[in-house]
Order: C-alpha cells, then structure tokens, then sequence
C-alpha cells in the first residue's frame, strides 16, 4: 500500500510539472474583451459577468501603488449565481478566452524601469490565481527576446519580451500554500 501511494505520488508530481512547463510555452489565450479603465466598471460575456472595482476596506487600497491601484474583482455567473472575488494590483485588464468553463483575466501591473508584467489569471482549485507571469519591457534594447511583442492594453504602448515565469505559492504555484 505504501509502495502504490509514493508511485501515485511521484506520477502525480510528474504530471503536475510537465503541466506546468506545458503552460509555461503554450500561446497566450486570445483576448475577448478589454476593460475600461474607470471604476466601477463591468462586462458581460457569455452568462458571466465581471465587475471591477475599489476595495472599500481601506487596508486593501493601500496595497496598491507604483505597480497600479488594488482593486476588487468580482467573477459571477449569471444564470447559476456562482460568484468568485478577489483582489490584485492592476494598470490594465483584458477578458480572455474561457479555461474548464469560467473566464480568464490578463492582469497588467507596472514595475521600475519601464518594466510590465502580464499575468495570466484563472480559476484554480476553487479560486482566482495568477498562473504564469510574462514580463516586458518598453526598451527594445533591453529585452531578451525583441522580436516578441505585444501592446499594452488601452495605451497601445509596444512592449518587448523579456521572460516567462511561473509563480510560486499564493501566488499561483500549482500548490498553493493555503491548500496544504
């Protein structure tokens, strides 16, 4: 019985990783539809309805700054009630293509240096979790990769690759520690 569990175990863990690396190269889900950027503000797709806004606990806004404002996101599905919220730090926001069902968001926050990041953000084991992270940068000179590019949502800005990574933890790991 021991045996059988650590073989599960392991081929559960490979799986996990190749899954994991999978996502890592896969291309990025299509956008459906880009959020304004004025709050409150809320689209429907498809029975789903998404609403952003401010927290109104004063703790949480004070999360936010350079890599943009905190703000509350609400996921509800119309026509059974389910209802997902959660919080992130945000300068731009898309509506993607669905994964298993519920929409996926592209979260854009801003570091220094004319550094972006684009977070693939979609309902993992009951919530809402950043999963992959691409970076770029605004300075052609600069990235890694300059013949990959994208716009930055509303700004149509062109930003220049510079990594992927995977997050870890409470930040989207495909374990996440509040699940242990």
């Amino acid at each position: 019985m021991r045996t059988l569990r650590r073989t599960l175990f392991l081929w559960l863990a490979m799986a996990v990783l190749t899954a994991r690396a999978d996502l890592a190269t896969e291309p990025w889900p299509k956008a459906v539809r880009e959020f304004p950027f004025e709050f409150p503000c809320t689209l429907t797709e498809g029975g789903f309805r998404i609403t952003i806004s401010e927290p109104s606990d004063p703790e949480i806004r004070k999360m936010g700054g350079s890599g943009g404002p905190m703000l509350k996101f609400t996921v509800l599905n119309e026509k059974s009630g389910w209802k997902q919220v959660f919080y992130d730090q945000s300068v731009s926001v898309r509506w993607l293509t669905s994964f298993e069902g519920r929409p996926q968001l592209e979260i854009w926050g801003r570091g220094g240096g004319g550094f972006y990041s684009r977070c693939l953000t979609r309902l993992v084991g009951g919530k809402y979790r950043c999963v992959r992270i691409d970076e770029f940068i605004n300075v052609r000179e600069r990235s890694t990769q300059p013949s990959i590019t994208t716009t930055l949502p509303r700004s149509g800005e062109v930003l220049y690759f510079t990594e992927t990574r995977m997050p870890e933890g409470t930040n989207g790991d495909l374990f996440y520690e509040d699940e242990k």
